[in-house]
C-alpha cells in the first residue's frame, strides 16, 4: 500500500513455513483506512473523522499458548481510527476513554486495570513534544475518570504512548482488551493532511482505538 515494497505481491502470496505450517503475511486494518481518508482533500471542518470496522487481524502465536477463544491466531478486532487536528486531541481522548469504560460497564465489567503506558526509552518516532503532549492527554482522561491507574514506563509503542485496560475473567486473570493508542508515525509515512483554517496543509494525529479488542477474546472472558 505504501509503495515502498516492490515485492508486495511475492511477498504477500509466498507462504512462510513457521513451526511446519505454511503462513502468509496479512497487514493490519490501520493502512486502509488512511487510504479512505485519503479519497479526497479534507478540511478541519471534517475534524474528527472517525471510521470503524470489524477487521479479521492474524498472529501466528506459538503452539504452545493457543488458549481456547482468549488466545488464538485469527480473530476480529472491532478497529477504530481517528484522524484529529491537534487542537482537539484532549478533548477527542476523553470522549474516547469514556466510550470504552461506558461500554465495558454495560457488559457487567467493573474491576478494571489501567495502565498508560509511556514512551520506550530507545526505539521511538516523533519528537519529543509531541510525546509530552499525547502522554499529557491520556493521563488527563485517566485522571478526570477518577479511575486508579498505574504508569508502565517505557511501555509504549515506538509510534505513540496508550492507555491499555484490562480486564478480569472469572478466575481473576488478567485480559488485554480496550485500547487507546496514539500514533505518530503512520500520518507521516501516508502523508496524511488537512486543510487548516488558515489555508494551509496540516498534519492530523491519528488514534486507534479497540474497545473488546479482540472479539473471541472478549467472549471468552464474557
Amino acid at each position: 500500500i505504501s509503495g515502498h515494497l516492490e515485492n508486495y505481491s511475492e511477498l504477500m502470496y509466498s507462504p512462510m513455513d513457521i513451526e511446519g505450517r505454511a503462513y502468509r503475511v496479512k497487514p493490519m486494518n490501520c493502512p486502509g483506512h488512511i487510504m479512505v481518508y485519503k479519497t479526497k482533500l479534507r478540511s478541519y471542518r471534517e475534524l474528527p473523522l472517525r471510521y470503524a470496522e470489524i477487521g479479521t487481524v492474524y498472529r501466528f502465536e506459538k503452539g504452545g499458548v493457543l488458549h481456547g477463544l482468549l488466545r488464538v491466531r485469527g480473530f476480529s478486532i472491532d478497529d477504530a481510527h481517528i484522524f484529529v487536528a491537534p487542537e482537539d486531541v484532549e478533548a477527542e481522548i476523553g470522549r474516547v476513554f469514556r466510550f470504552a469504560i461506558d461500554f465495558l460497564k454495560s457488559f457487567g465489567f467493573n474491576d478494571f486495570a489501567l495502565y498508560l503506558a509511556t514512551k520506550p526509552r530507545e526505539k521511538f518516532t516523533g519528537v519529543e513534544e509531541n510525546w509530552e503532549m499525547a502522554q499529557s492527554s491520556l493521563k488527563k482522561a485517566l485522571d478526570v475518570s477518577g479511575l486508579k491507574y498505574e504508569i508502565d514506563e517505557g511501555g509504549g509503542a515506538f509510534y505513540g504512548p496508550k492507555i491499555d485496560i484490562k480486564v478480569k475473567d472469572c478466575l481473576n486473570r488478567l485480559w488485554q482488551c480496550s485500547t487507546i493508542q496514539f500514533d505518530f508515525n503512520l500520518p507521516e509515512r501516508f502523508e496524511v493532511t488537512y486543510v487548516a483554517a488558515d489555508g494551509k496543509r496540516k498534519r492530523p494525529y491519528m488514534i486507534h482505538r479497540a474497545l473488546m479488542g479482540s472479539v473471541e477474546r472478549f467472549i471468552g472472558v464474557l
